[in-house]
């Protein structure tokens, strides 16, 4: 009941100003149709929907508020028809720090294809679980001090949010059918989980870094029968983080690194490495830069007789991913990334492809290839899905 009070006065507070001069707002409003070619008993091929996007920002005197939400309406799955409230926050500035109450996303990492860092947000299984940006908002409190080259932030996230799942029929479900969303938590479902994030950039070389310290409730859970029913469970931990970007000439480093520490009997505590770089070769064609992306990601549990990346259906344990973006650097800003992805220790294969361009100023379109072939045991299923999508933006 709290939680929606606040959300009501917030959407309300930004309602009420529709007609001030530093009102703001986009969106966007399209369809997207996808077929996948499978040999998985009941599950259907074909799924379509339509996909809506608003966002608000009302600057004040002293601050800002921002509203975002996403709605999907799904013809073939009824489970995908919903509507998503996942930014409705107050930001109040002050002269060197600003502070923020409120719902919303963030997105932390340097790795092109995966963030193992990006642990602030539950993902949005019900929307595309392999669609690392897709986010459910979090309800948090946050205050951030500004330096020179430099931001710390402390910030205090509250409630986990549960993950919904794509119906039986849908092969982006690749759970058994006696899943609940039903969520168990190791202590209170409403413990704040407490982030200490520093961010800097220096100034003699184009280096940019960021150290995280995270006491709580950990991004990854578990599954786990509880009863007749198999349910998620959240676990808290202590994790420490880090991830940095480098540019050197045509070339960008990344990394991301972290620690962490379990408080759950059940799961082993854990290191994930990553480490990338970047070439771009510019003018390959006319007036288009071709960068080439080669990364390498590690999970490395430290008691295998204890859950691990295996058990988490963690698809980057030990893999290296080669990858390519092709930018045009045309009026309709159309590019390419593609990449595809080899687990070292079983072989398992991931490609991607995707294309993005613009058409008359206003339309955006997209076309993407995936295909993933799990090894044989795995939870996940051998798969070919081609999605086009096409969107109105104002």
């Amino acid at each position: 009941m709290t939680k929606s009070i606040m959300l009501s006065f917030m959407l309300c507070s930004v309602l009420a100003n529709l007609q001030a001069d530093d009102f703001e707002y986009k969106g966007n409003i399209g369809f997207e149709s996808s077929y996948a070619k499978h040999d998985i008993a009941g599950k259907r091929d074909r799924q379509n929907a339509l996909r809506m996007e608003l966002e608000l920002k009302d600057k004040i005197s002293s601050g800002q508020v921002v509203f975002n939400a996403n709605a999907i309406v799904d013809q073939d799955d009824k489970e995908r028809r919903y509507v998503n409230v996942n930014d409705l926050y107050y930001k109040h500035e002050f002269e060197n720090s600003d502070l923020l109450i409120g719902r919303n996303t963030r997105f932390w990492g340097a790795m092109e294809f995966y963030n193992h860092t990006d642990t602030f947000n539950t993902k949005d299984w019900l929307n595309d679980p392999f669609d690392y940006d897709a986010k459910i908002g979090a309800n948090n409190i946050a205050y951030t001090q500004y330096f020179d080259n430099s931001e710390l932030s402390l910030i205090a996230k509250v409630h986990e949010e549960r993950q919904r799942v794509q119906d039986l029929k849908s092969v982006n479900n690749f759970l058994p059918p006696n899943y609940s969303d039903d969520l168990v938590t190791q202590g209170n479902r409403d413990r704040p989980t407490l982030y200490l994030k520093y961010s800097g950039s220096s100034d003699e070389v184009q280096l940019d870094y960021s150290f995280i310290y995270q006491n709580g409730y950990d991004e990854q859970r578990y599954l786990a029968p509880v009863g007749r029913e198999l349910k998620q469970h959240a676990y808290l931990v202590d994790k420490l983080m880090g991830y940095a970007t480098f540019v050197n000439g045509s070339t960008i480093y990344k990394t991301e690194l972290a620690y962490t520490k379990s408080r759950d009997d059940r799961v082993s505590n854990y290191a994930q490495t990553s480490f990338g770089l970047e070439y771009t070769l510019y003018g390959v064609v006319g007036k288009s830069d071709l960068g080439l992306l080669a990364e390498y990601y590690r999970y490395h549990a430290y008691d295998d007789s204890k859950f691990g990346a295996k058990e988490f259906g963690n698809l980057f344990a030990n893999d290296i991913t080669l990858g390519f973006r092709w930018t045009f650097n045309d009026s309709a800003d159309s590019n390419v990334l593609g990449g595809v992805d080899i687990d070292q220790e079983n072989h398992e294969k991931m490609v991607s492809v995707e294309y993005n361009t613009r058409l008359l100023e206003k339309y955006k379109f997209k076309l993407s290839y995936e295909y993933l072939a799990p090894k044989r045991d795995s939870v996940f299923s051998k798969l070919d899905v081609v999605k086009m999508e096409l969107g109105y933006y104002f």
